[in-house]
């Protein structure tokens, strides 16, 4: 009961997820899944965090997308139970098991994948490869949110009561620095896209402000301070 996207951005060649779900703490399910210079690899469906660690481990020693992805498969013998998709610096692919819960299903796009369980359809999926795929040139952050939100809209998730509310996601992006860029969380929300949403458009302009604080600690405006200005900014505006 869950959908996401994972993608490496052609300009920056920055990777990044962006998933939601009905489960709680979906963001948990995400650790370990990116590497700078080196890919992202994400299991859901049942999934085992191991296989985020492995399959980055695998890329960072060479191996391709598929052929880290062969490796997953081969070594586990509860493969059919999960989604995974990998993306390098390359390519994309992703594997969906034949006894995952309907609908269930991925698609791969050049430099992303999308993928999901318990889906209303297909109509889903193709919605989050539309809206990631929607404005090519803006940033990587920015497109990964749009998808997710095309994905709600078409649809997105369905049990046998009807629809579910999207209660947890999450935002993470990687660049070329080895911690993340942007890692974003909601959980137990009724709407947990349009709550990631609001938490990126008012985080995104911090990120300059706190690369410079952590390089010029000593000339560093206070948090409040920056806090202030945006709020006025808004204002202004």
């Amino acid at each position: 009961m869950t959908y996401a996207i994972v993608a490496r951005c052609p300009i920056t060649g920055h990777f990044g997820i962006a998933v939601a779900s009905y489960s709680i703490a979906i963001g948990r399910h995400c650790d370990g899944a990116l590497r700078a210079h080196t890919g992202v690899a994400l299991t859901l469906g049942n999934p085992n965090p191991r296989n985020n660690y492995l399959a980055i481990n695998l890329l960072a020693q060479g191996c391709t997308a598929a052929q880290a992805l062969d490796q997953l498969l081969s070594n586990d013998p509860d493969s059919e139970y999960r989604q995974v998709a990998i993306v390098d610096r390359d390519a994309a692919i992703a594997h969906s098991g034949a006894k995952l819960r309907p609908w269930s299903g991925h698609r791969d796009g050049a430099g992303y994948c999308v993928f999901g369980d318990m889906l209303a359809g297909k109509a889903v999926l193709d919605a989050l490869a539309e809206g990631y795929e929607r404005e090519p040139q803006a940033g990587l952050d920015e497109r990964l949110v749009q998808a997710l939100a095309a994905g709600r809209d078409a649809g997105g998730l369905t049990g046998g009561s009807g629809r579910l509310p999207e209660r947890s996601a999450a935002l993470i992006v990687w660049g070329s620095r080895p911690y993340n860029e942007i890692d974003l969380r909601v959980d137990l929300h009724e709407d947990a896209i349009a709550d990631l949403k609001r938490i990126y458009v008012d985080y995104k302009p911090s990120i300059a402000y706190y690369e410079e604080r952590a390089k010029s600690p000593r000339n560093a405006v206070p948090a409040m301070e920056f806090v202030e200005k945006l709020a006025a900014g808004r204002e202004a505006r």
